[in-house]
């Protein structure tokens, strides 16, 4: 006689539906009941009952619930990378069922750093925006880098390369750096003497966390080890305003110390050390059209604006 295999406890797992899984990622990118209910178009409380039916189906906790926002769990970061690529397929079919496979559309989430993303991509995805209408683009500055494995953005560009796994990186430039001040600072002080070790001179700088990991800074300390440090800052922009208004001697990106026109730029003993620009994806994406097209368009045109 043969026995029964034992039943498996009941998880609710059959009763999930694919809005279960469209408002749980929707929660995830917008980290907000609020937000996310404003952008689909329902209420908070209505958001806060199904993120509590969802959890009691897959008996998980997704969200912990900060006063900063929704923060995923690790069952919800879990869940997020299985329910994004349910989501992509969903998309897929949706576009084969309207024949709209052929065009490229929908959303692309970007992010960078404030002023790369202010003064040199904006300009940029304005300009793919102009040749694909169908294409909508959400461009986040921040000052931590979001995450591309968890999903929170599609596209990141960075300074540094990327360590995580899964992601896929390519080098979409490098921005030349020069020395600037104000007419009045180099009226006052006079041009920098790289042979007296800068006694003379004052600096503008990144906030000391960073000094020793940004190699401009690290430049200028070397070149004026005896300067006074007049003002530091994390803020790109910061830094040219600072220098534009007579504080002292800064290195600055010459696309980003173009938008200045105050700022003199001032001939250096040896060169400054450019940064190379790098823009990563995770490469379950990297077949996605929409992301396709953001990628390779910022790779052919970042190149041509050292």
């Amino acid at each position: 006689m043969s026995r029964k295999p034992p039943e498996l406890p009941a998880t609710g797992l059959s009763d999930i539906e694919w809005d279960d899984l469209r408002y749980f990622l929707n929660l995830a990118r917008e980290k907000s009941l609020s937000g996310t209910a404003r952008k689909l178009g329902t209420t908070q409380p209505t958001m806060s009952r199904r993120l509590e039916l969802f959890e009691k189906k897959l008996g998980a906790v997704l969200f912990q619930r900060k006063p900063s926002g929704l923060e995923l769990t690790d069952t919800g970061r879990q869940i997020l990378d299985h329910a994004a690529r349910m989501e992509e397929a969903a998309l897929a079919a949706q576009r084969i069922a309207t024949g709209s496979s052929a065009g490229i559309t929908g959303t692309v989430r970007l992010t960078s750093a404030e002023w790369i993303g202010a003064r040199v991509l904006s300009p940029l995805l304005a300009e793919f925006c102009t040749m694909h209408p169908g294409m909508s683009v959400e461009f986040v500055t921040d000052a931590e880098a979001l995450s591309l494995t968890r999903r929170e953005v599609d596209i990141a560009v960075r300074f540094v390369r990327f360590q995580q796994e899964g992601l896929v990186q390519r080098k979409i430039g490098s921005l030349p750096f020069g020395l600037y001040a104000s007419p009045g600072y180099l009226e006052a002080r006079g041009f920098p003497d790289f042979k007296q070790g800068g006694a003379d001179v004052a600096l503008i700088a990144m906030n000391a966390a960073l000094a020793e990991t940004v190699a401009e800074t690290k430049w200028l300390r070397q070149h004026f080890p005896n300067a006074h440090i007049a003002f530091r800052s994390n803020s790109r922009d910061g830094q040219a305003a600072a220098a534009a208004n007579g504080a002292g001697l800064a290195c600055l990106p010459q696309c980003l110390a173009r938008a200045y026109p105050a700022l003199r730029a001032i001939a250096t003993a040896t060169p400054i050390p450019s940064r190379d620009v790098w823009l990563g994806f995770h490469r379950d994406t990297r077949a996605i059209p929409r992301v396709r097209s953001v990628v390779d368009f910022l790779a052919e045109r970042m190149p041509h604006l050292s």
